[in-house]
């Protein structure tokens, strides 16, 4: 997704989230969107600093309230640094060997959401699954 598009998109859900449109709100979350793939905060903030200087500490601040507010997803994958990404319905792959997270579309998964939801007794409205292993880059160099 292009800059501006993602910067447009952006500006309408602050808007309807009730946050206020501020540049920096802007820009981080616009840097998450237009990445394609899950963010560390290190990251977010060098491509936020490319555009305009922000402190990295306003940086965390604006992810935890996106994601309080559910703009965008928090990933922990064991390691120390959180990842963000955007959408919802979706599961993450990391790559044990280099660090790289993946957003897997859940209609590439195979399960059935009704007999997940009977077997735990409850309602279910989102699966998100956290999968771990060597990545296709990690594989083939291996090799």
């Amino acid at each position: 997704m292009k800059l501006c598009n993602a910067a447009e998109a952006a500006h309408e859900f602050l808007e309807q989230t009730g946050l206020d449109p501020t540049l920096n709100r802007i820009l981080i979350l616009s840097a998450v969107v237009a990445s394609g793939h899950p963010l560390t905060a290190r990251e977010v903030f060098e491509a936020v600093l490319d555009e305009h200087k922000i402190n990295r500490v306003t940086v965390y601040r604006i992810l935890d309230l996106l994601a309080d507010k559910g703009a965008i997803n928090r990933i922990s994958t064991g390691e120390r640094a959180l990842h963000f990404c955007v959408g919802h319905d979706h599961s993450h792959f990391h790559c044990t060997q280099c660090g790289q997270v993946q957003c897997i579309e859940n209609t590439t998964l195979q399960f059935d959401e009704d007999a997940i939801a009977n077997s735990v007794g409850m309602t279910v409205k989102t699966i998100a699954l956290h999968l771990e292993g060597v990545c296709e880059n990690c594989s083939t160099r291996s090799v």
